[in-house]
C-alpha cells in the first residue's frame, strides 16, 4: 500500500508542471509555440535550405567535371575492312578493345560569362530566401500577438457581459418586488425584461467570441484546445510614442528587401539565358586503360592511352528552345520589378493608415478611461440617491448600464490600438 501511495505521489509530482502549462497560456508561451510549430516558418526555412543548395549547384559550373566509366564485351562481332593485296580480297577485322576503363575530366573555360550570371542569380535568390525566412518568423510573432490580444479582449468583454446580465437580473427582481408592494409599475418590470433579453443575447455572443478567438489562437499555434485560459493584460496605448514617428527613407521590411533581391536574381537569370548564342569553350583530358588482345578481365594484356585537347560547342539551332527560355526569364524579371514597385507604393499607404488608426484608438482609449471614471462616480451617486429616496431604481440601472458600455468601449479601444500597433510594426518591419 505504501508503494502505491509513493508511486501516485511521484506521478502527481511529475505531471504537475505539465498540467500547469496546459491550464494557462501567456503571450510568451504563445510566441514560443508559434515559432516552433508554425507551418509558415517551417516552409520558409525549407525554402531557404533549397535556395542555398541551388547556390551550390550553380557554383559547380566553375569546377571541372570528372567522370569514370568502363565497358567489357561479353560477346562481339567486330566490323571488318576489305583489302586487296593483289592475290585477292582479304577481310581484316578492325581492332577494338574487349575491355576498357576510361577517366575523363572537362573544364568549362568560357561561355560568355553565363555561368557567372547563373551563380549570381542563385546567390541573390539564397539571400532573398534567408530574408523571407526571417520575415516569416517576425510575421508569425506579430500575428500571434494580434490573435492573443483579440482572445484576451474577448475574455474581458465576456466578463462585462456577465456583469451586465447579473445586474439586470438583480434589478428585475427588485422591480418585481416594487410592483408587488405597489411602489413600482408593470412598465418598470417590462422595461428591465426587454433589456435583460438583449443582454442575455449579447452574453451568448460574447461567450461564442471568446471560444472562437481562443480556438483561432490555438489553431495558429498548432496545439489542441484543452480548455487553456489566457493570462496577461492588454497593452495600454501611448500616443506620444507614435505621434513623432516618421516613415524611414529606406524600406527596412525584410520581405520588401527580399523582393528586391528576387528582382536582381531574375535579371541575372535573364542575362544567363540570353547568352545561349555564345559558343562554349572547354579543355578536357581523357585516360584509357584497355585490352584489345584478350577477353579476360585479369589478363596482363592491358595498355594505356590518353588524349588532351580543347572542345568548342555552339548552339546554332535548337528549335527556339533557348530563345523561349530567355523570353521566359525576361517575363519573370518584369514580374519581379513590378512587384517591387507595387510594394513600395503600398508601403507608404500602410504606414500612414495604421499610424492614424493607432492615434485615433489611443485618443479613444483616453476618452473611454475618463468615461469609465465618470460612470463609476455616476453609479455611486445614483446608488446613494436611491438609498436616500431621491432617485429611482431605473435611474440607478441606467447609470450601471452606462458603466458597462464604457468598460466595453475601453476594452475595444485597447484591442483596436493593439491591432493598429501590430500592423504598424509590420509596415515598418520592426518592433516599436
Amino acid at each position: 500500500m505504501t508503494k502505491i501511495k509513493m508511486a501516485a505521489a511521484l506521478t502527481a509530482l511529475l505531471c504537475a508542471p505539465t498540467a500547469g502549462l496546459a491550464e494557462t497560456l501567456s503571450l510568451a508561451d504563445s510566441l514560443n509555440l508559434a515559432s516552433g510549430n508554425s507551418p509558415q516558418v517551417k516552409r520558409a526555412e525549407a525554402a531557404k535550405d533549397e535556395a542555398s543548395w541551388k547556390k551550390v549547384e550553380a557554383y559547380s559550373q566553375f569546377l571541372p567535371r570528372v567522370t569514370v566509366g568502363g565497358t567489357h564485351l561479353l560477346d562481339n562481332k567486330f566490323m571488318v575492312e576489305q583489302m586487296n593485296f593483289g592475290g585477292g580480297p582479304t577481310s581484316i577485322e578492325l581492332i577494338q578493345p574487349y575491355t576498357i576503363w576510361s577517366a575523363r575530366a572537362e573544364w568549362l573555360v568560357f561561355d560568355g560569362l553565363a555561368n557567372y550570371d547563373r551563380y549570381s542569380s542563385m546567390s541573390y535568390g539564397a539571400t532573398a530566401a534567408e530574408k523571407e525566412a526571417d520575415w516569416a518568423k517576425f510575421q508569425i510573432n506579430e500575428e500571434t500577438k494580434a490573435k492573443f490580444y483579440k482572445a484576451l479582449a474577448a475574455v474581458e468583454l465576456e466578463k462585462v457581459a456577465n456583469q451586465n446580465v447579473k445586474t439586470l437580473e438583480d434589478h428585475l427582481d427588485r422591480a418585481k418586488a416594487f410592483r408587488k408592494s405597489g411602489a413600482g409599475t408593470n412598465f418598470d418590470v417590462l422595461r428591465v425584461e426587454v433589456q435583460l433579453n438583449e443582454a442575455q443575447s449579447e452574453k451568448l455572443n460574447s461567450e461564442d467570441n471568446t471560444i472562437l478567438a481562443r480556438q483561432n489562437l490555438l489553431m495558429s499555434l498548432g496545439v489542441d484546445d484543452t480548455g487553456q485560459s489566457l493570462t496577461g493584460l492588454l497593452p495600454v496605448p501611448d500616443a506620444q510614442k507614435i505621434a513623432s514617428l516618421n516613415k524611414p527613407a529606406k524600406i527596412e521590411r525584410l520581405d520588401y528587401q527580399a523582393m528586391t533581391d528576387r528582382e536582381i536574381s531574375a535579371h541575372k537569370a535573364w542575362l544567363a539565358a540570353y547568352k545561349h548564342w555564345v559558343p562554349k569553350f572547354s579543355v578536357f583530358g581523357q585516360a584509357d586503360y584497355y585490352n584489345n588482345i584478350s577477353k579476360g578481365l585479369t589478363d596482363q594484356d592491358f595498355n594505356n592511352a590518353y588524349s588532351v585537347g580543347v572542345n568548342m560547342t555552339w548552339n546554332v539551332f535548337d528549335g527556339f528552345a533557348s530563345s523561349a527560355q530567355a523570353a521566359q526569364a525576361d517575363a519573370r524579371q518584369v514580374q519581379a520589378r513590378e512587384s517591387v514597385r507595387q510594394a513600395k507604393l503600398k508601403d507608404t499607404y500602410d504606414f500612414d493608415f495604421w499610424k492614424r488608426r493607432y492615434l485615433y484608438s489611443a485618443a479613444l482609449y483616453k476618452a473611454k478611461t475618463v468615461d469609465v471614471q465618470k460612470a463609476q462616480e455616476s453609479v455611486r451617486l445614483a446608488t446613494e440617491s436611491f438609498k436616500a429616496g431621491t432617485r429611482t431604481s431605473s435611474e440607478v440601472l441606467d447609470a450601471e448600464l452606462d458603466l458597462f458600455r464604457a468598460r466595453a468601449g475601453l476594452v475595444n479601444a485597447q484591442v483596436s490600438a493593439a491591432e493598429a500597433m501590430i500592423s504598424l510594426e509590420l509596415s515598418l518591419g520592426k518592433e516599436l
